[in-house]
């Protein structure tokens, strides 16, 4: 009898589940989304017109503004953030600021064009009944920038002090870029530049440094150090373990042996890692640096860590 009755309830709440996805189904059907309109969009209030949404008056100018600044003007998302939250004081229904992640998944979302997938990532697409707030067409450009700024991304190259330096004049990081310069005769300069990223204010007026200057300023500062402050007292003493062996390997018995207990310049070891060394080296040791540097007005500074 327990049997029988858990394989009814078991039946019941199978049936159950099949009449909610036959009806979300017959719903996607008719071109109606089940679920919250989204950002630009607004509910039908009335019952005789359940998951139908109409367009936002307010909202759904700005929100094709935002495809146009991308496709025409290849803005970023930090740029259309700023602008959404500074110069138009842009508020979802929520009454909360867009973030930049929730920029591009506006900027990524097809149901403003007229169609839309449900359940997301089942592959089941259909064109909706509401009254689309962009075109196709321009659609399909955003898209391409924005592909293009993931390209870029992901291609971006490792620089020797990024994320390592912050800006003193509004606190947001230090990014770099490379550029070249091709000579007539063939030749091909290479040159780096840090700057700020402007993520805590995008209109800091910090200006370009280039990659040799930063050096020859962060070796100034390190020559000036104790070497306690570079906090990799151990990393030396076991450079200088592996430096004694190599050479009593190396040159052999017959070669005089080098006392382990010679002086090894530990600062000028430093100096040479910043100068010689590979991006790892050069990461790894201004990581360990007690203090933070400080880019202001084309001079690296150091600043105790909680100032």
């Amino acid at each position: 009898m327990l049997m029988i009755l858990c394989s009814t309830a078991k039946l019941e709440n199978d049936n159950k589940s099949e009449n909610v996805k036959r009806g979300l189904r017959t719903r996607c059907e008719q071109g109606l989304r089940p679920s919250m309109a989204p950002t630009g969009y607004l509910n039908e209030k009335r019952k005789d017109k359940p998951c139908e949404v109409i367009v936002d008056p307010v909202r759904a100018p700005i929100i094709k503004q935002m495809f146009e600044k991308v496709a025409n003007e290849q803005w970023s998302g930090r740029k259309l953030h700023h602008w959404l939250k500074h110069e138009v004081k842009f508020k979802a229904a929520s009454g909360k600021h867009l973030s930049v992640s929730n920029i591009f998944m506006i900027l990524k979302k097809t149901f403003y064009y007229g169609v839309f997938e449900y359940p997301v990532g089942s592959g089941n697409w259909y064109t909706g009944l509401h009254t689309p707030i962009i075109t196709k067409e321009l659609y399909d450009r955003t898209q391409e920038k924005l592909i293009r700024s993931d390209i870029n991304k992901t291609n971006d190259k490792e620089f020797a002090f990024t994320k390592l330096i912050t800006c003193g004049l509004c606190g947001s990081g230090i990014t770099a870029c490379e550029k070249f310069k091709y000579q007539q005769n063939g030749n091909t300069h290479r040159y780096v530049y840090y700057i700020c990223t402007k993520a805590k204010n995008p209109e800091c007026k910090g200006g370009y440094i280039k990659e040799e200057d930063v050096i020859d300023q962060i070796v100034k500062i390190l020559d000036t150090l104790d070497i306690s402050e570079l906090g990799i007292k151990q990393k030396f003493e076991d450079e200088i373990s592996r430096y004694n062996k190599f050479r009593r390997i190396a040159l052999g018995k017959g070669r005089e042996k080098h006392n382990e207990e010679d002086e090894f310049d530990a600062k000028g070891y430093a100096i040479y890692l910043l100068t010689e060394g590979s991006i790892t080296e050069k990461r790894e040791l201004l990581s360990n640096l007690k203090s933070r540097l400080i880019l202001k007005d084309k001079l690296i500074t150091l600043r105790p860590e909680g100032e």
